[in-house]
């Protein structure tokens, strides 16, 4: 099986995998996906074996060390070919997924999307989940699912009881704050965090977590709230750290991102800021997600990254935010 983009969409094939190991309970499943992905399938029981593909380190070196990032593939392509498969999956459906179908010895070859040279199933219109569990049934391995995993080690909990205690998270309430995507135009501006906060109880703590890039950017971004209500773990948690410190909050405020799916994996409370991104396709599908849009805006979802004339999220009122927040705690906070 291959999937290899977002930590997000790559933990979407969580479920599927989930599926079919329960489907087929002595298979052998080998998966292909994203070095920076690794941890998500680290300790899953499910697969017997990982193949990885650095896939951002060829989109950063194809032009400035073309023979190093040719060998890489090749090199991912041999592995890819040591063994023989009566399936091989492409659950990505993108050029740089294809060719590792394309080249994988296997009886059946299948591709979410188009492709020329293997079956296919393309239904964009479905959610993500959705589409996937229809290349898993054209397989013939089951319906498919849509409850996501995310296994962690007595490591990363005891990290985590840790980080817990050191911020005396126990006897406080706290809300996870998930600031940042990889997409601008999916950001909700840190000094609407700061008005939020000065509508909850002054005893609520917030705790925001993202990369160490953000940490700089995340702190100087709060400075209007005061600091003993604020822990920034930007650059602190490893991915099941993070998944593990999910489990444990109490609500989580977050925008279209891994945070957001990550939550989801653990059935948490949620409030989820969405702008460019469709919620009805990408969204997590449990009941303890409230979607949360600018309501006086006329949104036309248009995934674009980077720059949007209208920035719909920059149009979500911290009034609306707390409000979904006292829904999704029963007006606990």
């Amino acid at each position: 099986m291959i999937k290899q983009t977002s930590l997000g969409d790559v933990l979407h094939s969580t479920a599927q995998v989930r599926a079919i190991r329960r489907a087929f309970p002595n298979c052998r499943i080998t998966f292909l996906t994203s070095t920076t992905a690794y941890d998500i399938y680290r300790y899953s029981p499910h697969i017997n074996k990982i193949i990885l593909f650095d896939r951002y380190s060829v989109k950063k070196n194809w032009l400035y060390h073309p023979i190093q990032t040719i060998k890489h593939i090749f090199n991912t392509i041999q592995e890819v070919r040591l063994e023989e498969y009566d399936l091989a999956i492409d659950l990505q459906g993108r050029w740089k997924t294809i060719i590792f179908l394309w080249s994988a010895r296997a009886t059946r070859r299948l591709v979410k999307g188009r492709w020329w040279f293997v079956e296919n199933f393309h239904n964009p219109s479905m959610h993500a989940l959705e589409e996937m569990n229809g290349l898993i049934q054209s397989a013939g391995l089951g319906l498919g699912g849509f409850e996501m995993e995310f296994f962690t080690s007595k490591q990363e909990k005891s990290q985590v009881d840790q980080i817990v205690n050191e911020n005396d998270l126990d006897d406080h309430r706290w809300i996870l704050c998930c600031p940042i995507s990889r997409w601008p135009t999916k950001n909700w501006p840190l000094e609407k965090f700061v008005l939020l906060s000065e509508k909850l109880s002054p005893d609520i703590r917030l705790i925001f977590t993202g990369d160490s890039a953000d940490k700089e950017f995340i702190s100087s971004g709060l400075m209007g709230i005061d600091e003993d209500r604020v822990v920034n773990l930007a650059g602190s948690l490893t991915l099941p750290e993070f998944s593990e410190f999910v489990s444990r909050a109490p609500v989580i405020v977050t925008m279209d991102s891994f945070a957001l799916h990550v939550a989801a994996t653990h059935d948490r409370p949620t409030v989820a800021l969405f702008g460019p991104t469709d919620e009805s396709k990408v969204g997590p599908t449990n009941n303890k997600t409230i979607f949360v849009r600018a309501k006086q805006m006329n949104c036309s979802r248009c995934y674009r990254r980077t720059n949007c004339s209208k920035f719909c999220i920059r149009e979500i009122l911290p009034d609306e935010v707390y409000e979904a927040l006292q829904r999704a705690t029963h007006n606990l906070y």
